[in-house]
């Protein structure tokens, strides 16, 4: 063994290999994003923490100093961009209205027992997205009961408690209707919603969700509604740099339990890609739903 050999440092690699994660996680939104690459590096960078825990491990193995200080500082690097989002949100007090979402994937033969079970929780909006000719009447059949007032533009629609007025339609730039906005007789005085279901995004395939994603936020920064909420899938997750503008004028609730709130895929969440964001109200609690038989999960906020 040569004398270079033993004097290498434990654990090098496993210590460079961390300190590449750190830096990724620092400097990731200088990351050109080329064919939509960045958007998806922004999606999926919280899973850079299992990627720590396994080098928190191989250093613990190798007893390495150097290994173990860069994990720490690529630890505290992913802390500081999730750690408050992990943690449960702080109760806020009791809801005054209380809104549930979901996508409920187009062609699902269990669209109308989706709509019952979350029905069954009893909120006063249900916002749905991914309906089609199949699976409309069975969720118009499971709701128009208990919700008497609804709203469908194109894929999207609304069901509601209170009265619905001064319905739109909106393309955001699509070409076709896949979002409206109503306002909805809410107790005190009148919520706008906003509902929508973006494109979505692969690798080359992202200027549409972004251009709606562009559409969506001057359209709700230029409106002056005292209390306003966009719900939907937005196939952006919450870190997403293309959703940064949208956040900048409307605000989301870090989830109620411990986790970031990844709501797909349903059998193993990896992305937080479906939202309902507020603005004039105050969020008190957000929560993930199990899954239903859809490949997306629901989310239900509560807002006073």
């Amino acid at each position: 063994m040569s004398l270079l050999a033993r004097r290498r440092p434990r654990g090098i690699l496993t210590g460079l290999a961390a300190l590449a994660v750190g830096g990724l996680l620092v400097g990731h939104g200088m990351l050109p994003d080329a064919g939509g690459a960045g958007s998806l590096v922004d999606t999926f960078l919280p899973w850079a923490g299992a990627a720590l825990l396994a080098l928190g491990a191989l250093a613990l193995i190798r007893l390495s100093v150097f290994a173990g200080v860069g994990v720490a500082l690529a630890a505290a690097a992913w802390w500081s961009l999730f750690g408050a989002a992990l943690l449960p949100a702080m109760p806020a007090g009791a809801p005054a209205l209380r809104i549930v979402s979901e996508n409920i994937e187009a062609g699902n033969d269990r669209a109308g027992a989706i709509a019952h079970e979350l029905a069954g929780r009893s909120p006063d909006l249900i916002a749905l997205q991914e309906l089609d000719a199949g699976t409309l009447p069975a969720v118009e059949e499971a709701l128009d009961g208990a919700y008497p007032h609804h709203v469908v533009v194109g894929t999207v629609g609304l069901w509601s408690r209170y009265e619905l007025g001064d319905e739109q339609r909106l393309d955001l730039g699509l070409g076709w209707d896949r979002a409206l906005r109503v306002d909805v007789a809410t107790p005190g005085s009148p919520t706008r919603v906003y509902v929508a279901h973006l494109a979505s995004v692969r690798i080359g395939e992202y200027a549409q969700r972004d251009a709606m994603l562009h559409e969506l936020t001057a359209t709700v920064a230029a409106d002056r509604a005292d209390r306003l909420l966009v719900v939907g899938d937005l196939n952006a997750a919450s870190g997403d740099r293309a959703l940064a503008p949208l956040l900048g004028v409307v605000h989301e609730r870090a989830d109620d339990g411990f986790g970031l709130g990844f709501t797909w895929p349903a059998s193993f969440p990896v992305a937080r890609l479906d939202h309902i964001l507020t603005r004039g109200v105050t969020a008190v609690h957000s929560t993930v739903l199990p899954g239903n038989g859809s490949d997306h999960r629901g989310i239900e906020v509560g807002v006073r």
